[in-house]
């Protein structure tokens, strides 16, 4: 796995081009969500259920960052569905039961509703449930966020790996990177905008070190270089960006006139 938060520390540091919209809510504002692709690989003509199956599918799923398509491939023993993020295959499902909440989650919902009231990001922590193992990370986390003049307005969402109300999710973030999966870490997820994941930090990576360069390039100065080339994988999510609460960050910086240099 590549070096977590090499780029960002980088992105954070350029400031010759910035402008003084900072970059959580440039990101909420203007930056249109990547597209996921749900393909239905199948090997013989569709029948009428299947039509009917796949309407029903395209149609849920429709006001989501994605879109669906069915593709005929001869070299297939039974038909399934494909979840790909740009060309990159996230999960493989066969029936459509297995990916029945997709686009959306109690969670998914709570942490929009946070980004939509103005905070600066949600940080999603994915737990092993090796108690020893999520306790240290949780403690790094609330050190660093109890010292940080932003603690008051980033959210943080505990979140069991195990889960199945939220296994879709899960199975989401833990494809950020293509390496995650196998790793029995505690994982800490920052979210912002409309709902883009950084690269987590892992384990010991989990320190007030790292999560502060992370609150850092949140709330740093956008610049042309960041918007061109920003980090992070776009989560599934139906859409509702519309209309989002002034950055609580504005305010805590006007204040306190330092934070902003």
């Amino acid at each position: 796995m590549k070096p977590a938060y090499y780029k960002i520390i980088i992105l954070a540091g350029i400031i010759s081009l910035a402008c003084t919209t900072r970059v959580s809510e440039w990101v909420l504002l203007n930056s249109l969500p990547n597209q996921y692709t749900l393909i239905y690989f199948h090997n013989s003509p569709l029948n009428e259920t299947f039509k009917k199956q796949n309407l029903t599918i395209a149609d849920r799923i429709k006001t989501a960052n994605i879109q669906f398509k069915t593709v005929t491939r001869q070299d297939i023993k039974e038909p399934y569905y494909g979840l790909y993020y740009e060309d990159r295959l996230f999960s493989r499902y066969n029936n459509p039961d297995e990916f029945r909440n997709l686009t959306t989650s109690p969670l998914r919902e709570k942490i929009a509703a946070e980004l939509m009231a103005g905070k600066l990001c949600v940080m999603v922590y994915l737990m092993t449930d090796d108690k020893e193992k999520d306790e240290k990370g949780l403690q790094a986390l609330k050190k660093a966020l109890g010292a940080s003049p932003f603690g008051k307005i980033i959210t943080v969402f505990e979140l069991s790996r195990n889960s199945k109300e939220e296994a879709l999710f899960a199975s989401l973030l833990l494809n950020v990177e293509d390496d995650l999966k196998g790793i029995q870490e505690p994982m800490l997820f920052g979210v912002f905008g409309r709902f883009k994941a950084l690269e987590p930090l892992l384990g010991r990576g989990i320190s007030e070190e790292n999560i502060n360069l992370m609150i850092d390039y949140l709330t740093a100065e956008c610049s042309c270089l960041i918007k061109d080339d920003l980090p992070g994988t776009d989560i599934l999510f139906t859409d509702k960006w519309d209309n989002p609460q002034p950055a609580l960050l504005n305010k805590i910086i006007d204040e306190n006139l330092s934070l902003g240099n």
